[in-house]
């Protein structure tokens, strides 16, 4: 089976015209922006505040408005076999739809990446990369990239249904968030996710995702979040890995993509241009 790698919409309201989401629901960026943590009332918005808080707390994360880090992403084939192996520089703001510039490192060729909330471009070198296929995996990766790191302060700033499913089976007793994205959502690497919740710190320990990617031939995967460190105020997973998975959450095979998450600086002063699509990623000349 040939599986391609795996890898919040800025709502503007005047605090006067806020009101309380409904039940269930979760705020958009800005009401949460605008004010304190706004999570639905019952046990789903209890596992979710207590998630935030243990990665740091709502105050931390509103504080920081940008973030970068070197990231790796290692693609392995069928039988476990290295296939591609990159290390870039990912840029983005946060409390908004995604936007994203991501610069390679190492490469004699430099590639640059971005995705500026509406498209995707590449360029290699300074020339243009328009093949339909290529953008749509740099986009799908771009994303995702955003969606995986936010995770779970965004639970707070996404439109979306939050639903306790209760404890899992098994010997570790997780407690399962299930978050849907409402119509009108950022765009994201799937529609629906549930986060399995360690009982004891209230930390990510895995996410199961309906992914809704064209190009792969498998929808529902799992991906475990590793090693955690602490990077000024933030609990952030340093590994993440992605395995196709069933309906029950269940492993179904080996693992297809480990993605490496290092050296993160929050508050970096990105300007808007940065994220802006160049002249020259559509073709143009630039001068």
């Amino acid at each position: 089976m040939r599986i391609l790698p795996l890898l919040a919409a800025i709502i503007v309201s005047c605090a006067a015209c806020e009101s309380a989401p409904a039940p269930g629901s979760a705020a958009t960026p800005a009401a949460a922006a605008a004010g304190g943590l706004r999570l639905p009332a019952g046990s789903a918005g209890q596992l979710a505040r207590r998630a935030i808080e243990a990665a740091g707390g709502w105050e931390r994360w509103t504080a920081v408005r940008d973030v970068a880090f070197v990231t790796t992403f290692t693609v392995y084939d069928p039988v476990g076999n290295v296939s591609t192996e990159s290390i870039g520089l990912h840029k983005s703001p946060l409390h908004t739809a995604p936007r994203v510039r991501f610069e390679s490192l190492g490469l004699p060729e430099p590639v640059t990446l971005g995705f500026d909330g509406k498209e995707a471009w590449m360029l290699r070198a300074g020339a243009p990369v328009l093949e339909p296929g290529r953008m749509a995996l740099s986009r799908f990766n771009m994303v995702s990239n955003v969606f995986w790191f936010s995770l779970p302060f965004s639970l707070a700033e996404l439109p979306a249904t939050l639903s306790d499913l209760g404890e899992s089976d098994g010997a570790t007793r997780w407690q399962r968030l299930k978050v849907a994205l409402d119509d009108g959502a950022p765009e994201a690497p799937g529609d629906w996710f549930v986060l399995y919740l360690d009982p004891q710190t209230g930390l990510i320990d895995h996410v199961l995702g309906h992914i809704t990617a064209e190009f792969l031939n498998h929808s529902l995967w799992v991906g475990k979040w590793l090693e955690y460190q602490d990077w000024d105020g933030i609990r952030k997973e340093r590994r993440r890995q992605f395995f196709p998975a069933d309906a029950d959450g269940a492993i179904v095979g080996n693992m297809v993509v480990e993605q490496l998450v290092e050296d993160v600086r929050f508050n970096n002063h990105f300007s808007d241009q940065l994220f802006q699509k160049p002249l020259a990623a559509s073709g143009g000349n630039p001068t």
